[in-house]
């Protein structure tokens, strides 16, 4: 069995207002396992992040607090954008890079994921990396295919010491808001395809210790199945996770 402590995120989007977010962090009080047990975060809009860290230590809730984006520099010139360094300030705990809405509809690069990532990590942030690998290509079939472009050109300059804190999101745009999500077998084949690919770039030690969630269409009804697959060490949860009980009952399938 792994070691890999499993990560359950919801990604609020552009959901919730702020008398929402603490209805919500107030459902969650003392509801979530020992971080050491599963770990627990929510992405959410910037505006909400400083709140919802203060609201969650006040509280005592042991859930961390994600950015749904950053940019790559510290500081300057950057009109409308969101400092690594400002994020990790006020103690916010990582940022999902690369997520696909960010890549079909803001034109995220596989290279400006990968600043975004060395970015995060020089921070001491957690980067939380997307893959939706190219459907015209994937073929579950396929046992040796070669490693994702996203990943290979996303995580090239990673520095192989800070490699461990990445995690991997493997969603597959067709997944994303569809009404089921992909057979298991193909979820099984992908992370082990992610797994191997990371393998190449750092090392088989250290592939083993960056965890990988699936995300696209998770539900309570499927979320026990997905997290039982061997590679699969998490979930990025998107509709789902705008309800207290149902991401609850995900985060119990964890455990």
């Amino acid at each position: 069995m792994s070691k890999r402590v499993p990560l359950i995120v919801g990604n609020w989007k552009t959901n919730k207002k702020v008398a929402e977010v603490y209805d919500f962090l107030q459902e969650i009080k003392g509801q979530l396992p020992d971080p050491k047990q599963v770990q627990v975060g929510i992405a959410a809009q910037d505006i909400y992040l400083h709140e919802m860290v203060k609201r969650s230590q006040e509280l005592d809730i042991p859930v961390d607090v994600f950015a749904e984006n950053i940019h790559w520099a510290d500081e300057g010139s950057y009109t409308g954008e969101t400092s690594p360094a400002a994020l990790a300030d006020i103690n916010v705990s990582g940022s999902i890079i690369g997520h696909y809405e960010r890549r079909k509809m803001f034109k995220e690069t596989n290279g400006s994921v990968g600043l975004k990532v060395t970015a995060s990590l020089r921070n001491g942030l957690v980067p939380v990396v997307a893959i939706a690998e190219d459907t015209t290509r994937y073929n579950p079939d396929d046992e040796d295919m070669a490693p994702l472009t996203e990943i290979a050109v996303g995580l090239a300059g990673v520095d192989k010491a800070k490699a461990e804190n990445i995690v991997i999101a493997y969603e597959p745009a067709w997944a994303i808001g569809a009404s089921e999500a992909p057979s298991l077998e193909v979820i099984e084949h992908a992370g082990r395809v992610i797994r191997n690919s990371l393998a190449i770039l750092f090392t088989q030690e250290v592939a083993d210790k960056i965890r990988i969630q699936y995300g696209g269409s998770v539900t309570p009804e499927n979320s026990k199945e997905i997290l039982g697959l061997e590679d699969i060490d998490g979930l990025l949860i998107g509709r789902a996770s705008l309800e207290p009980a149902a991401f609850l009952s995900m985060v119990k399938d964890a455990i």
